[in-house]
C-alpha cells in the first residue's frame, strides 16, 4: 500500500479521503491520529500530501516513486473535483540525456526546453543531467545539472560529489552519527555524495546503508553509461504537482471534516484567508463543540469580516490555472448585503485616460467601476460608468465563487468572460483560453464545464439587466 504522509490546514478531511481511496497514513501527528481512529504505519511515507507554507490555497504533492505521486494527486482530484493542477512534466531529480541548444538551453525528453544550470555546454552537445527545478507555472523553465542524482526512500544520491549532508529534520546528533557510521563500509563517499533525507530518522541503519549503496552503484553506472543522441528519461525522480483548492472543493472537505471534528461552514476557507481568520475558526468552533453556535456561524464570520471592510481599500486575488497572478485594484468597499452569501460592492475611479480592459471603449478620469461580488456566485460583475454615470458597458469575469479575507478577496478565473457593450448583444469571450486549459489538464472537467455553463447563463442575464439607458442602472 502506498504510504501518505498529510500536513497542512487540509490534513484532517484529506487523510480520511485517502484513507477511503485505499491509501495508508504515515507520519501520522499526535492530533491526526486522536481524530482519525484509523490504521497507521509507523515509519516513514513515500508520498507527502501539504498546505504550501505561502500560499495556503494550495495542495503540494510530491515524494517518489512517480507513479505513487500521480496516483495520490489523481484520487484527491476525483474526490475534490473543482480544482486546478498544475503537474511537473518530468519529476524532481529525474535523470535524463538532453541536447544542448546553446545558450545554457537544452532540448529535454517530450519536448521540453529547458535551462542549464553551471556551465554552458556547446550546441549539439548531449548532456546526461537531472532536474533540479520543475517548470509549475507557465512560462517558467525547467532547470538540469549535469550529473545523475537518483532518490530513494531514506537517502538522495549525487554523482559528482562526495561526502554527505542531512536534511534540515533530521536534527539528533547521535542519529546522525549512526546513520554516518552505517554508509562508511557501504558507500565510496569520496565518490558519491549521500545526503539523508527526513525519512531517515525512522530506518534502520543497516536498511538505510543498503539503500544508499544500491543508488550509489546505480548512479556510477548511469554517469558512465555513454549518453544517447535523443533525450530519453533514463530514471524518474519525484513525483511533484501543485493543486489549487477552490472554494467549492474546500466546502467538499468541510462536509468531509465535520463527520469527524465540529466543523463551521467556510472552515477551510476561512483557514486559509490567514491568522485572524484562522482564530476566528478555533474560537467558532470550540463554541461549536460547546454547543454555544451552529456550523452557521462560519458565514458570520465572513459577514464580520465585510463590515470590517467597509469603507477601507481592498485588492483583489486574481489567481490563474496556469500558475500567473495578478491583483486587482485597490477597490473601495462601497457595501455589504448578508442573506445565504455574502454580496459586496467595490468601487474605484479612474485617475488616468486610456481604454476599458476587454471592452475597447474608451475611460476619461472621473470614469468610475462598480464591481459586484457575491461568495454564492460563480462570477464576478465589473460595471463601468462614465463620470456623469452613464453606464459605459459590462465586463462579467467567470470564475470560481469568491473568498473574502481581511488581507483580500480570492478566487480562481476560469478564463472565460462575457461582455456587453453599448447597443450591442452580450459576447462570450476567450473560450478558447478554457479550452486549452481542459487538453493542458489545468481545469477539471467539471472546471470546464461549470464555467461554460455559467457563461452562458450570464449572457442571457445581463441581455435583460442591462439596457445602456442614459442613467445609470
Amino acid at each position: 500500500m502506498i504510504r501518505v504522509r498529510v500536513r497542512g490546514i487540509y490534513a484532517t478531511a484529506l487523510s480520511q479521503v485517502l484513507v477511503d481511496r485505499g491509501f495508508m497514513l504515515a507520519d501520522v501527528s499526535d492530533v491526526l491520529r486522536d481524530r482519525l481512529r484509523q490504521p497507521v504505519v509507523e515509519g516513514p511515507a513515500e508520498i507527502t500530501v501539504k498546505s504550501v507554507d505561502d500560499d495556503a490555497d494550495t495542495l503540494l504533492v510530491l515524494g517518489s516513486p512517480w507513479d505513487y505521486g500521480r496516483e495520490v494527486e489523481e484520487a484527491i482530484v476525483e474526490e475534490l473535483r473543482y480544482v486546478s493542477v498544475r503537474r511537473g512534466r518530468l519529476g524532481l531529480y529525474t535523470v535524463v540525456d538532453a541536447v544542448s541548444l546553446g545558450d545554457c538551453k537544452a532540448l529535454l525528453p517530450g519536448g521540453v526546453e529547458g535551462l542549464v544550470q553551471g556551465e554552458c555546454p556547446p550546441k549539439g552537445e548531449v548532456i546526461r543531467g537531472y532536474v533540479v527545478k520543475e517548470s509549475l507555472s507557465r512560462g517558467d523553465p525547467v532547470f538540469v545539472r549535469s550529473g545523475v542524482a537518483l532518490v530513494g526512500l531514506y537517502t538522495t544520491v549525487y554523482t559528482p560529489g562526495d561526502g554527505f549532508s542531512f536534511s534540515e529534520h533530521v536534527r539528533d546528533d547521535a542519529r546522525r552519527l549512526e546513520l554516518v557510521e552505517s554508509i562508511k563500509a557501504e558507500v565510496d563517499i569520496s565518490r558519491v555524495h549521500v545526503r539523508f533525507r527526513s525519512n531517515s530518522k525512522y530506518g534502520e541503519p543497516v536498511e538505510v546503508a543498503s539503500e544508499a549503496r544500491s543508488l550509489a552503484e546505480m548512479a556510477m553506472r548511469l554517469a558512465s553509461d555513454p549518453p544517447q543522441r535523443e533525450p530519453r528519461i533514463l530514471a524518474r525522480g519525484e513525483y511533484i504537482s501543485l493543486i489549487y483548492i477552490t472554494s467549492p472543493a474546500k466546502s467538499l472537505l468541510d462536509n468531509i471534516r465535520s463527520k469527524i471534528h465540529p466543523t463551521i461552514e467556510y472552515h477551510h476557507s476561512l483557514k486559509a484567508g490567514g491568522f485572524e481568520e484562522s482564530s476566528l475558526v478555533d474560537f467558532s468552533e470550540e463554541s461549536l463543540r460547546l454547543g454555544y453556535a451552529t456550523s452557521r456561524i462560519g458565514l458570520a464570520i465572513i459577514s464580520y469580516i465585510a463590515s470590517n471592510l467597509k469603507g477601507r481599500k481592498v485588492t483583489i486575488d486574481h489567481r490563474i490555472p496556469d500558475g500567473r497572478k495578478a491583483s486587482l485594484g485597490p477597490f473601495t468597499v462601497d457595501s455589504y448585503t448578508v442573506g445565504d452569501s455574502v454580496r459586496m460592492v467595490l468601487t474605484r475611479v479612474f485617475k488616468t485616460p486610456g481604454t476599458l480592459d476587454g471592452l475597447n471603449v474608451e475611460k476619461k478620469p472621473g470614469d468610475y467601476s462598480r464591481t459586484i461580488i457575491d461568495t454564492r456566485e460563480w462570477h464576478t460583475i465589473h460595471e463601468y460608468y462614465s463620470k456623469d454615470g452613464k453606464l459605459l458597458g459590462v465586463y462579467v469575469n467567470i470564475n470560481t465563487p469568491a473568498e473574502i479575507g481581511f488581507k483580500s478577496i480570492r478566487y480562481l478565473d476560469l478564463y472565460i468572460d462575457v461582455i456587453k457593450k453599448p447597443g450591442e448583444e452580450p459576447e462570450i469571450k476567450d473560450s478558447e483560453e478554457l479550452e486549452r486549459a481542459l487538453q493542458e489538464n489545468l481545469v477539471t472537467r467539471d472546471l470546464y464545464e461549470k464555467a461554460v455553463e455559467e457563461a452562458g447563463r450570464v449572457a442571457r442575464r445581463i441581455a435583460q439587466l442591462y439596457r445602456f439607458s442614459d442613467n445609470s442602472s
